[in-house]
């Protein structure tokens, strides 16, 4: 009869606060805030233009920025859901062309995470995914290999509570390992305190981001080619130094001490994301499409509130 291997450790979860963040997801989704600092707002947004005032808040498209990526709502339905909010409310909605403009021009930033692990440092993952352009075409691809195409979003993120802290978005053909420099400065200006290590798979094993992480004070928690070769090139001395601990301490010791199974973190994000919000995006431009695929990953971080300890 074969043996199994049991747990170490035993993973105890807060239901009753779990279940409450769950539900609070769905408060965040639907913050009505926008609606008491309309006036507030809009008086502070105008304060000192020039040109047009501004009609509408910012905090109104950050509404709809949320509603579009969490249900994929058009924006003629957009104008139809706050044309029936204004039922209720004394607001004159945007039309579906203002609200067109606006999302296309209002910044997309992750908001800062109210993580409240403690340890010293933090573990920060990085990776990337695809994400369809459309639901269409699976057919068209299996008969006629007609390529669709994706795009792909570069994510850092915070192994202990999951929050997102740094994110980037390219097209299919972009270089993973260039984007890594990018998104640990994003956690960096984003986590409170000093980022500890970073953990990234194979397609980060560069010269560049080793040295670039320990330029940073950095362990790189870098998953190195079997084949790897510890002669220097220049002055660069970060990655065959790395080469030469994988090397002495074997595989499965090196990813014990740098702790590299916790990059599960970061699938764990790929899969909720596009469980929650879907695996395709609606627009058509590709600009438009960069942004759709960032707000999921940024909704998804607002909704999951920075993150909790686990």
């Amino acid at each position: 009869m074969p043996q199994t291997k049991g747990c170490t450790s035993e993973y105890k979860r807060d239901w009753p606060r779990y279940n409450e963040a769950l539900v609070s997801r769905g408060e965040i989704l639907l913050d009505l805030s926008w609606v008491r600092s309309w006036n507030e707002e809009l008086a502070e947004m105008n304060r000192g233009k020039r040109g047009r005032p501004f009609a509408f808040p910012d905090s109104l498209v950050g509404f709809l920025q949320g509603l579009r990526a969490a249900l994929g709502v058009p924006l003629r339905q957009l104008e139809g859901l706050l044309s029936a909010t204004s039922r209720f409310l004394p607001l004159k909605p945007p039309d579906y062309s203002t609200i067109w403009h606006r999302l296309r021009r209002t910044d997309i930033d992750l908001r800062k995470p109210p993580v409240g692990c403690k340890g010293d440092g933090w573990i920060v993952s990085v990776d990337s995914t695809g994400v369809k352009i459309s639901n269409r075409g699976e057919w068209l691809r299996e008969k006629w290999h007609i390529h669709r195409g994706w795009v792909k979003v570069h994510v850092a993120v915070e192994v202990r509570s999951g929050a997102i802290v740094g994110i980037a978005v390219s097209d299919e053909r972009a270089v993973d390992a260039q984007f890594l420099p990018q998104l640990v400065r994003q956690a960096q200006a984003l986590l409170p305190g000093q980022v500890k290590r970073v953990l990234a798979d194979g397609a980060y094993d560069t010269r560049e981001n080793f040295d670039f992480l320990r330029k940073e004070g950095i362990e790189a928690g870098i998953k190195i080619r079997l084949n790897a070769s510890r002669k220097m090139k220049g002055a660069s001395m970060a990655r065959p130094v790395a080469v030469f601990e994988r090397n002495k301490l074997g595989e499965e010791k090196w990813a014990r001490k740098y702790g590299y199974n916790k990059r599960w973190r970061c699938e764990t994000t790929f899969s909720a994301v596009k469980r929650v919000f879907g695996e395709a995006l609606t627009s058509r431009r590709t600009d438009m499409m960069m942004r759709e695929a960032a707000l999921k990953f940024v909704q998804y971080n607002a909704m999951l509130g920075g993150g909790s300890c686990g």
